[in-house]
This record gives C-alpha cells, sequence and structure tokens, in this order.
C-alpha cells in the first residue's frame, strides 16, 4: 500500500509540474509581454523567474543538519510555486489579467500549439474558442525549411498532401504609373481604418483588433478572432468618433471573416467621420515582389502604418493566402492591406512565429477575393452585436 500511495504521489507530482509549469510559463509570458513583446525575452524572463525563484525557496526550507529529511522537498516546492502562480494569476488577478491571457492564447492558437492555446484560453475563461482564436494551417511542400522548423502564427508542420500555388510565381511588377507614396496613401486610406476594442461585462477591454469600412453604408470588414470575445463592442475611428451600437452582419470563422455595419450617422462620442469607403483590388493580380503596405493597431497603437513586399502566394489546407514581410502584431488581425493604388488586396491575418516569435517578418492575410464572395445587397442574418446563435462565441 505504501508503495502504491509513493507512486500515486509521484505521478501527480509529475502532472503538477507538467501542467503548472506550462501555465506559469503562459501566464509569465503573457504580462511580460505587455512590456516586451519580444518572446524570446519575455518566455527567457519567465523561464529563469521560474528556476530562481523555488530555487531560492528550496534552499531557506532544506535541513542545513540533516539533508536526508528534505528528501523530495525541492519537487514539492516547485509543483506547488508553478501550480501557484497560474492561480493567483488567473484567479485572484482575473479581471486584470483576462486580455493577457486571451491574446496569448490567440497567439498559441494562431502558431499551431492548440494545447498551449487551450491552456491560456482556459486560464482567461474561454478555453471552448481555442481552436477558433486563429486560423491553424501547416506550409505547403513548398514552403521553406524555417518556417517548417518553427510553427508560428498559423502553419504548424511540412505537409506533402497541399496542393502547390496553381501557377509559378509570376515577375514583379514595375512601378505604376498610378502608384503613391505610403504617406500619401495614409493620408488617403487611414480615415477608413478602425480600431476594434471587444469588451466584457464590466466595460474591460478583453481584447481587440482592426477593421476597415467598404461602403457608405458603415459596412466594415474584420477577422471573426477578433469579435468573437466580449459581450460588447466599441468601434473607433482616427478622428475620435467611436460606436457601441454595431450589427453583426455575417460571421464567418471557417475563413476567419465577419462583417459588421457601423451607423456612422449615430456615433456614441465625436462628430460623423468623413472619409472615402476602402476601394476593394483583384487579389488574383497580387504578384511576389510588389509592394504592400497596412494600416492597423498594434499592441493598440492605433493607426500605425507598415510596409514590405508579397513574399508569396500560397496554398495552405487548401485555402489561398498572401504571404507577405509587412510587419505583423497582436492588433493588425482584421486590418487592411493595400497594393500601391491604394486599393484592398487583403484582410492581415496572423503571424508566422512560435512561442518565442521564431521568423521574422513572415505574415499572412486573407486574399480580397475570399471578402468579395461575402459582401451581398443584404444580409437575412444580421443582428445587434451579441445576441442570436453564431459560429463563434455569439
Amino acid at each position: 500500500m505504501g508503495k502504491a500511495l509513493d507512486v500515486a504521489r509521484g505521478v501527480v507530482k509529475a502532472v503538477a509540474l507538467l501542467v503548472g509549469g506550462a501555465a506559469t510559463l503562459l501566464c509569465g509570458t503573457a504580462l511580460l509581454r505587455g512590456f516586451v513583446e519580444n518572446g524570446w525575452v519575455s518566455g527567457g524572463v519567465t523561464l529563469l523567474a521560474m528556476l530562481l525563484i523555488p530555487a531560492l525557496i528550496t534552499d531557506r526550507l532544506l535541513p542545513k543538519d540533516d539533508p536526508a529529511q528534505g528528501r523530495g522537498l525541492p519537487s514539492d516546492v516547485f509543483a506547488l510555486s508553478w501550480l501557484a502562480v497560474p492561480v493567483v494569476v488567473a484567479v485572484v488577478l482575473g479581471a486584470m489579467t483576462r486580455g493577457a491571457l486571451q491574446r496569448e492564447g490567440q497567439r498559441q492558437a494562431a502558431a499551431g500549439h492548440d494545447l498551449l492555446a487551450r491552456l491560456a484560453l482556459s486560464l482567461a475563461g474561454n478555453a471552448e474558442e481555442a481552436t477558433e482564436a486563429a486560423p491553424k494551417l501547416e506550409p505547403s511542400a513548398s514552403a521553406s525549411a524555417s518556417a517548417s522548423a518553427a510553427p508560428s502564427a498559423t502553419p504548424t508542420t511540412p505537409s506533402s498532401s497541399e496542393s502547390p500555388p496553381e501557377a509559378p510565381p509570376p515577375v514583379p511588377k514595375k512601378p505604376a504609373a498610378g502608384d503613391l507614396t505610403p504617406a500619401e496613401l495614409f493620408k488617403r486610406l487611414a480615415p477608413a481604418v478602425v480600431t476594434i476594442a471587444m469588451l466584457d461585462e464590466h466595460g474591460g477591454e478583453v481584447a481587440g483588433g482592426t477593421g476597415f469600412v467598404i461602403d457608405s453604408s458603415g459596412t466594415t470588414v474584420t477577422n471573426h478572432h477578433v469579435i468573437q470575445q466580449g459581450k460588447s463592442v466599441n468601434v473607433r475611428f482616427i478622428d475620435g468618433a467611436t460606436y457601441d451600437e454595431v450589427t453583426l452582419l455575417t460571421d464567418d470563422s471557417a475563413n476567419d471573416l465577419a462583417l459588421l455595419r457601423v451607423p456612422l450617422s449615430k456615433p456614441k462620442t465625436g462628430k460623423p467621420p468623413v472619409f472615402d469607403a476602402l476601394r476593394l483590388g483583384d487579389s488574383d493580380a497580387v504578384v511576389v515582389g510588389e509592394r504592400a503596405i497596412s494600416i492597423g493597431n498594434p499592441l493598440g497603437l492605433d493607426h500605425t502604418l507598415t510596409d514590405g513586399l508579397v513574399s508569396a502566394r500560397r496554398m495552405l489546407q487548401g485555402r489561398a493566402w498572401i504571404q507577405m514581410s509587412v510587419p505583423v502584431s497582436p492588433g493588425n488581425s482584421g486590418g487592411p492591406l493595400f497594393n500601391m493604388r491604394g486599393e484592398v488586396i487583403g484582410i492581415t491575418t496572423a503571424q508566422i512565429g512560435g512561442l518565442f516569435g521564431q521568423g521574422q517578418n513572415l505574415n499572412i492575410a486573407i486574399p480580397v477575393k475570399t471578402l468579395v464572395e461575402h459582401v451581398r445587397q443584404s444580409y437575412p442574418e444580421a443582428r445587434p452585436f451579441g445576441q442570436g446563435p453564431s459560429s463563434g462565441h455569439w
């Protein structure tokens, strides 16, 4: 009986170390990302603290005269410490840390780390949404070795069964006469780009992202994973106008798209914004090597302009994507990707990079062609935000 109890105790301790260690690493990384976005730094600092603090506690508790009496004490201290941290972060400080844990869960889900995503979102109180936090894709056989070796905000492992691109990469276009400078594009386009904040029942922000308006009726595009959390929504324009009475027109979790209707003439605060709705371009005409820009809200820094190149056109898990070197951070999701003529060619969706941020400027966008298929004259399923059934949190 005594031996069986020892075995059971050892199993329980092993599970506590494994689950508690993973939870503590996620909690620390999520909180530190609010100060240091680099995953290697935030993860490394968390791991160092995870090892150092319990070691110091163990050193103080070990009997100095008879070390044999402290047998098993180190593992007990580590297990209890690693279980205590997620309890404090997720339960005691729940309201203050929920948003950081949800964002970390979205990063892990987007990186294809389903178990870590579920754990992070469980700590945030949204375990059932772990599989929908961001698209989970696998790089096609033509993906680079580095992207395959270091899974990321979307792809995970290489798969030779994926469909190759339909055609060889076309020759990059030369700058056209109609191309504008980034400064000209920002001045013209930024007023139609919005900041989306998802709020809990107390009005606290739990998630957020970017959206953009495509017509004079206030039809606003964003990612499904941006609006799937929270009880209410707040939409803010660059001039300060805000809206909270928003209608959900359509919500497609499979393609990670959502269309909202913002009543432009009735802002909650500020004056009705004045802007030109964005023009949708032709994503089939996008070529590798052409320049592109994005306007979004990385880490809450609203209306940030970034630029880069179209890196590839890929088929991942049977879906077409635009791979780009345009920088992407949490908060950019749902924002517009433009060509240099100011046409929307994609919807910024995810970054390629794992737990510690492997990969640089490896990002993906949904081709605008997928969005066009969702734009209609009427939306019979439209309903006020937060009401009725849905494919997601709704």
